[in-house]
Formats: C-alpha cells, sequence, structure tokens
C-alpha cells in the first residue's frame, strides 16, 4: 500500500507508450530469452510496427503479405477477412470488423493502432518521391553500469583485462518511407570496447549500412544492398530475423513474411552483407542474393599440416573487449549465395536454396553428442515449402535437405474448429545429422537438428469476457544432447486463461509444466546418470488503467524445479505503475520486483520496459530487489528524451556476476539515456 502511495505522488511515471511493443511479441522476446539465456537485438519488428503506426495499413486495400508482415493475425484470420472483403465489398466502419469471424474485441483492440479505413485506392508513387515522403530518424543511445567490475580494475603491475571505458554506445540514423523505401547507417561500441583506440582504431567496434527498396518497376519487388536478412519458408535452412515460438500465442506457429528484408539492428551476426532481389512476374517471385562477410571464430593450426588453419567455433557475441576476443575477430570469411522460387496464388509454393562457404573450414572438437554437427568449408541446403487454405483450415510445411542427404520436415495446420475456437498442430521431424547454419525451426531445441516433436494449441473465447490459449507439445530428441548422455524425451504444456471484465482492465492466470532429460550425480557413482527434471511455472498478473493517464500492472509468478531427491522454489512479485500528467510533456513508469529462488534452475524471466527498440528482460535468481524508473519527454514535436535508472540489490551478497563481469558489493545500477530526432 505504502508504494503505491508513493507512486501516486510521483509526477514523471507515464501511462503505456503508444510506441511499446505489443503485448504477444513481449512475450515472444521473454520465451526465446528463456530458451537460449540471451536477449536478442533484433528490432526491426518493432521499427516497422511504429512505421505503420504512422502509415496505417488499409483496411479495405491491404492484401495477403502485408497483412502477414503485420505478425499480429493468425492466416486463418487474414484469410477471413480477404473472403469477407471478397463477398460484401468495402468496410464501411472499422465496427465492422466484429462481423468477419475470428475478429473478436481483444483481436480488434490489437490491431486497432495500426489500421485505417479508406477508399481502398491504391497511391502511386514516383520514384524520386520514395525518398522525400518519408522520415529520417536520428537514434543515439549511452548506457553503462555505475560500477566497475574486475575487467576494468587494474594494478600496480597489470592492466585491465578490457580495453575500453565500461559505457555503451549506439547510434543509428535510418529514412524510412513505409514499406516502400529505406536506407540508413548504425554503428555500436559495447560495453568495455576502445572508441578510436586500442583494438578498434578505426572509430566503433561495429558498423551496418544498407539500402532497402519496394516495387521500383514493375519487375523488380524488392532491392536490397549492403545489410540485410533473409528468410525462407518455415526456417529449416534460413531464417535470420526473430521467429515466435512456444508461449507467444497458442496460434502464433507459422513463421511468415518477406523473403529479403533490410538490416537494422545492433546485433552482428544474424545478418547478410552484399545484394539482394526479388523479381516479379504475375503470381511468380524469383529471389537471388549473395553475401560476403567477416565472422569472428577461434582459428588454429590443423593436425595435418602446420602451415594449415582451421577454425574450431564461429563466436557470435560480437564482443571485442578483451586481446583475445579481439584476436578472434573476422578470422573466418563466408560466402553465402541462395536462390528461391515462389508461386503466390490462392496457395503458395516455393523452392529454397542456400550455399554457405567458410574460409578456413570449420571442425570444431568432435565429442558424443556434437558429433553430427557441421564440419567442414562448404554447406548446401535446399527445400520445399508450401502454404495455402482449405475452407476453415490453413496449412503450411517445409521439407529440407542438406549436403550429406539427410532431412528435416515441419507440417502445421491452423483449423477454426467454431466460431469462438480455433486450433492448431505442428509436426515436426528434424533428423539427427540435419546440418544448417542459420535454421531456426519451430521446436523445442534452439537448433532444427535431432528432435521429433507434435505441438497441439487451442485457443478458445469461453465467454464474453474470457479467453484462455492453451498448448501441449511432445518432443523427442533421439540422439544425445549436450548435458545428456543418452536420447531422452520430455512433454511441455501450458494454460493461460484471460478476464478483461472491462475496456480498462484484463486480469490473467498462467500455468505451465515441462519435463526433459537431464545428467546427475548420484552418491558413489563417478559417472552421471541419466533421470527427469521438472520445471513448473504459475503466474498471476493484473492489468487496471484507472484513467487515461494512471495505470498499474502487478505479477505474481511461482517456479519449482525437481529432479530426483532436490527441488529448488522461486518465487517473484513485481508492481508496475504507469503515469502521464495531463497537460504535462513527460512519461514513464517505475516498476518494484521482488524475487527469490533457490538456486539457478529455478530462475524467472520478465519482459522490462525500457528505452524505445530495446529488448530488455529480467533475469532474475537468488534473492533480492530491483526497481527501475523510466522517463520518457518530448522535448519538441520532433525530438524525444528518454532516461531509464535500474538497480538490482542482492542482500547478503558479497559479489555479483563471474569471470571478468564479476563485480564486488551487492548492488548493480544502470544508467540509460536516449534521444531521437525525428526530421
Amino acid at each position: 500500500m505504502l508504494l503505491f502511495l508513493a507512486l501516486l505522488l510521483l509526477k514523471i511515471a507515464a501511462f503505456a507508450q503508444e510506441e511499446e511493443l505489443p503485448a504477444v511479441l513481449q512475450q515472444s522476446v521473454e520465451n526465446e530469452a528463456a530458451a537460449t539465456n540471451s536477449t536478442t537485438e533484433d528490432d526491426e519488428q518493432w521499427q516497422q510496427l511504429n512505421d505503420i503506426r504512422r502509415h496505417p495499413i488499409s483496411v479495405n486495400h491491404a492484401d495477403q503479405a502485408t497483412w502477414a508482415a503485420l505478425g499480429l493475425l493468425t492466416p486463418v484470420q487474414i484469410d477471413a477477412l480477404l473472403k469477407y472483403r471478397q463477398l460484401l465489398g468495402d468496410l464501411l466502419s472499422i465496427y465492422e470488423l466484429q462481423a468477419v469471424p475470428g475478429f473478436d474485441q481483444a483481436t480488434i483492440r490489437k490491431i486497432l493502432p495500426f489500421i485505417q479505413l479508406d477508399d481502398g485506392l491504391k497511391t502511386q508513387y514516383r520514384f524520386t518521391e520514395l525518398f522525400t515522403r518519408g522520415q529520417h530518424t536520428l537514434l543515439t543511445r549511452y548506457s553503462r553500469v555505475l560500477e566497475l567490475s574486475k575487467g576494468y580494475r587494474h594494478t600496480d603491475s597489470t592492466l585491465p583485462a578490457y580495453s575500453g571505458s565500461p559505457y555503451k554506445l549506439f547510434i543509428r540514423y535510418r529514412y524510412n518511407f513505409s514499406r516502400h523505401a529505406s536506407y540508413g547507417v548504425l554503428m555500436k561500441k559495447d560495453a568495455g570496447e576502445s572508441l578510436f583506440k586500442g583494438y578498434q582504431r578505426q572509430g566503433f567496434d561495429f558498423y551496418s549500412a544498407h539500402l532497402f527498396l519496394t516495387d521500383i518497376h514493375p519487375a523488380v519487388q524488392f532491392l536490397a544492398l549492403g545489410d540485410f536478412v533473409v528468410n525462407m519458408g518455415q526456417g529449416l535452412i534460413q531464417w535470420h530475423s526473430h521467429a515466435a515460438g512456444k508461449g507467444a500465442g497458442a496460434m502464433m506457429v507459422k513463421k511468415e513474411g518477406d523473403i529479403l528484408r533490410p538490416y537494422s539492428s545492433s546485433g552482428e551476426y544474424y545478418f547478410f552483407r552484399g545484394a539482394g532481389i526479388t523479381l516479379k512476374r504475375k503470381q511468380y517471385q524469383l529471389t537471388v542474393f549473395g553475401s560476403l562477410r567477416k565472422l569472428d571464430g577461434s582459428v588454429s593450426a590443423a593436425d595435418t599440416a602446420a602451415d594449415e588453419l582451421q577454425a574450431t567455433a564461429i563466436i557470435s557475441s560480437g564482443y571485442h573487449r578483451t586481446a583475445t576476443e579481439a584476436a578472434k575477430r573476422g578470422s573466418l570469411q563466408q560466402l553465402s549465395t541462395g536462390a528461391a522460387l515462389r508461386y503466390m496464388g490462392r496457395w503458395q509454393f516455393g523452392i529454397n536454396g542456400i550455399m554457405h562457404q567458410l574460409q578456413p573450414g570449420l571442425y570444431k572438437p568432435v565429442a558424443l553428442y556434437n558429433q553430427f554437427d557441421f564440419r567442414g568449408d562448404k554447406l548446401l541446403n535446399v527445400s520445399l515449402d508450401y502454404a495455402g487454405t482449405l475452407r476453415n483450415t490453413h496449412l503450411f510445411g517445409e521439407v529440407a535437405r542438406d549436403l550429406n542427404g539427410r532431412m528435416a520436415l515441419l507440417q502445421g495446420l491452423i483449423i477454426s474448429v467454431a466460431p469462438s475456437a480455433d486450433m492448431t498442430v505442428v509436426y515436426r521431424n528434424y533428423d539427427r545429422a540435419y546440418q544448417s547454419l542459420y535454421s531456426k525451426g519451430f521446436g523445442e531445441s534452439y537448433k532444427t537438428m535431432n528432435e521429433q516433436g507434435c505441438y497441439i494449441g487451442i485457443s478458445t473465447r469461453i465467454a464474453n469476457r474470457w479467453t484462455a490459449e492453451s498448448y501441449i507439445d511432445f518432443f523427442r530428441f533421439p540422439w544425445l544432447k549436450y548435458g545428456i548422455n543418452n536420447p531422452s524425451d520430455g512433454k511441455d504444456w501450458l494454460l493461460q486463461i484471460n478476464y478483461a471484465p472491462s475496456k480498462k482492465s484484463v486480469y490473467s492466470l498462467r500455468a505451465g509444466f515441462k519435463t526433459n532429460g537431464v545428467n546427475i550425480l548420484v552418491p558413489e557413482n563417478p559417472i552421471k546418470v541419466p533421470a527427469t527434471a521438472e520445471l513448473l511455472h504459475v503466474r498471476l498478473q493484473a492489468l487496471i488503467q484507472y484513467s487515461k493517464q494512471l495505470q498499474f500492472t502487478g505479477r505474481m509468478e511461482y517456479s519449482r524445479f525437481s529432479q530426483e531427491n532436490s527441488h529448488q522454489n522461486g518465487l517473484l512479485f513485481y508492481t508496475d505503475a504507469q503515469l502521464k500528467p495531463r497537460k504535462f510533456p513527460l512519461k514513464g513508469n517505475l516498476r518494484l520486483v521482488y524475487f527469490t529462488t533457490g538456486g539457478y534452475q529455478a530462475r524467472i524471466y520478465a519482459y522490462e520496459k525500457s528505452v524505445l527498440y530495446e529488448n530488455s528482460i529480467g533475469q532474475y535468481y537468488g534473492q533480492g530487489w530491483q526497481y527501475y524508473l523510466n522517463v520518457n519527454w518530448r522535448i519538441r514535436r520532433h525530438l524525444n528524451c528518454w532516461w531509464r535508472w535500474s538497480q538490482v540489490i542482492y542482500p547478503g551478497s558479497t559479489s555479483i556476476g563471474s569471470g571478468w563481469d564479476q563485480i564486488n558489493g551487492n548492488k548493480k545500477s544502470q544508467v540509460q539515456m536516449q534521444f531521437i530526432y525525428d526530421f
């Protein structure tokens, strides 16, 4: 109660920002962090959504590809809307969307910021207008942890391990005109990296630039120069962008989007550098691309000849803070070429192929669990994919093959079983020796290999104010995995019930349970033996909007990890207040978190509001408190400023972190500032 009273006195906390990531995508980023223990730096979809806010989609004109690119509707919903327009003509009001099968009030509210009602006529632009009608954006972001970690400290006889200062700096300029044209450059320096000295005498540690044009000629649909991403099929052979997985909405299981997209994010690994083009003729699309870039890696002399080099690992972190990290910079060269031919009719079919050549070749040390991983200097993947709707059922899938003849298969369907219920089924079978470099196939493991499984998801509208989403996934790993000395299997289920008594409040209850195989040590046995681990999560969340100026969010989450005779319990509470003072140019939010867990295995993840376009995920384990304050100040019409202060406190601890990132003491404080100038 005292916390709520304190929050009410604040005049600089804010109501939910109109630019923030939609809830379904917040859940997607949160679940990806839980699966990979890392937070994605890909903010392209976020940028695209905010651009769509400024240039809303025409409800009466947008085609299937435009709705799919939005990423907020299922294929069944998109098909229902297109059929409704075809049968009854243009919609006369946004409220008419309620008559479209599968469009309830929650769905309409979700897409409302991104749509508009117009006459359905497509605007034609001259080539020169592509570069004059858009918006220029200059973003500058600064952040640092105030406490110095071990890597920055030195003694009288030793220098710091990190060559640079502890702040992180990110600068991005981008011109964007809806889906028609985009170009820009970005520069990034990570914490600990040098700037115009040391290992980065060329200035920033990472540079990126791109030019991306759409429909510049009747035969040219997309043209990409510089840095770009490639997404094919269902991700079995190639998928660079962030992809939704389990937990991001039971029905959001299909990967959709254009094959070529511009790259303007700060990540230093998941993109190509070169050129790509998509040609179209009637209902056919042909995409070809080529990329030549340097990758970080561990390189050493081969066993066969002292003068022959080979790579033992590819490093994707992008860090060049220490002498060891700097020595691995750009030690590999990667040449990637590929093509995709698609038929874009009522049913869509695609033939995809991609080849990578590495110099020197990749030959990682062989262990039992990784003996089927890719080794060599050349990798070729081909696939066939399809998608189409038959009555109330949407079918999609992809089958892929690598250079060694190993296969990967994914088959899915999304079906509207009733006006108030939808169901999806996804089956996958990835060979234990299937090899690929940039695949992101749907599944339990982040690697598209050595997995078989069947996923069943159901979304229902129980009553006028009640909805439920649930899934169950059965999976099996036919071969060993890291940390598991035998083939294993498991299951994963989740149930979330939402209750919205009014437009100003939403309550949700979520329960999830997962089992999988692990190795454990037992008394008087020096060899680890297989066992089953169980992980339970129960979450209760409430969102209450008291007025246009004030909103509260509260969450309680319980976790329990069990294996054999050991258990770890976790508990997290947070309350979040957002206030937008009337006639005042400041807005932001304040959150207070308490957490306690019995160990790392019972850790809990939570999406955090941060500065615009930064994906921030809190990973909570141990015992402590965290609080943060975000402030957004619109200084002028075209100039926006964000400021964030965050601190986590571990009572009784003497240090935080490990290795060069270890901090002495029990507090970790971070400050961030960001300016965005639009013109």
